[in-house]
């Protein structure tokens, strides 16, 4: 697999990153041949977008992650998960019935958690939907995330 930095200084992308980088495409075996690393020109956060397997993201990431894990390590960005609301009633049937889903956000962080290393920041109820999908009924569609390196605390 090829990683292409197209972000708007590539050489000075720190080691630390780029290594998360790597080891993310090691570990979660995107689909892609090419990934490419982005940046968000207002924060400057630098990510890629891809596809997964769900067995992966189901055993490797999690909902339960803090915003600033040293500071305030009980605030979460992730809003409450609804159980009983139609929408998300209807979204674990369609997964159970191998629905891929996209716009999944992540950030890719070992810094705590190492079992878990894709913190899911956006699109938790679609991250439930594919674990109970993948857990009772074997189904591992491909999902496309969004994934953040690097990120300092603004950032998130």
């Amino acid at each position: 697999m090829e990683i292409k930095y197209l972000c708007s200084k590539p050489d000075l992308v720190k080691d630390p990153v780029k290594k998360g980088i790597e080891e993310f495409c090691k570990t979660f075996s995107p689909i892609e041949d090419t990934i490419y690393i982005l940046e968000d020109a207002r924060t400057k956060a630098l990510y890629c977008e891809c596809h997964v397997n769900a067995k992966n993201i189901v055993t490797l990431a999690t909902i339960d992650s803090p915003l600033d894990s040293e500071n305030q390590a009980e605030y979460r960005a992730n809003r409450d998960v609804v159980e009983d609301n139609i929408a998300f009633i209807h979204m674990k049937e369609d997964a159970k019935m191998k629905r891929s889903f996209s716009n999944i956000v992540a950030e890719y962080i070992t810094s705590f958690d190492e079992e878990h290393p894709l913190k899911i920041i956006g699109g938790q109820h679609r991250f439930i939907a594919i674990s109970e999908a993948y857990n009772t009924a074997s189904i591992n569609q491909t999902h496309g995330v969004k994934v953040y390196f690097g990120l300092n605390t603004e950032q998130r």
